[in-house]
């Protein structure tokens, strides 16, 4: 049987902070991110209320948002590697750009943002800066890519 998640402090948006688990660790072209999970209620189908944990990817570093517990060992939360249909979830090699730009996808519809580097953007989009993107995100027929971490972040702005 597996060893259960070791535990974190997770800091809430307002505020707060709870105990959660630590279940796995990704990159992403904006950084690491920890997959956290906590306790919460839930109503059922039958109208009873029981346990759950929720989960979500949240990002890592300065611990804004997760901070070791003390005296926790944390060399078993796994890495998640990148899947082969995916290039940006493993660390980058040395020497990589992480710079934090962005690409726009002319469409017949409107457009597409994409994080720079993305592989579903075309390689011969313009960079845009952050508000160069978020006022491209405003106009209409504008959509963020889902496969990068344009939806994360464009959406939240």
């Amino acid at each position: 049987m597996p060893a259960a998640p070791p535990p974190v402090w997770l800091t809430l948006p307002d505020g707060q902070e709870v105990r959660a688990r630590l279940h796995a660790r990704r990159w992403t072209p904006s950084g690491w991110r920890y997959r956290v999970g906590m306790p919460v209620w839930s109503v059922t189908a039958d109208q009873h209320v029981e346990p759950v944990e929720y989960t979500v990817w949240v990002p890592a570093g300065d611990d804004e948002y997760v901070r070791p517990v003390e005296g926790q060992d944390y060399s078993s939360v796994p890495v998640e590697m990148r899947p082969p249909s995916h290039p940006y979830l493993a660390p980058p090699p040395p020497g990589t750009d992480l710079r934090w730009a962005w690409t726009i996808e002319r469409t017949r519809g409107g457009a597409v943002l994409h994080e720079y580097g993305c592989g579903r953007a075309s390689a011969d989009g313009p960079e845009l800066t952050l508000d160069d993107a978020v006022t491209a995100y405003a106009r209409p027929g504008a959509r963020a890519c889902g496969e990068c971490a344009a939806a994360e972040v464009l959406d939240r702005l």
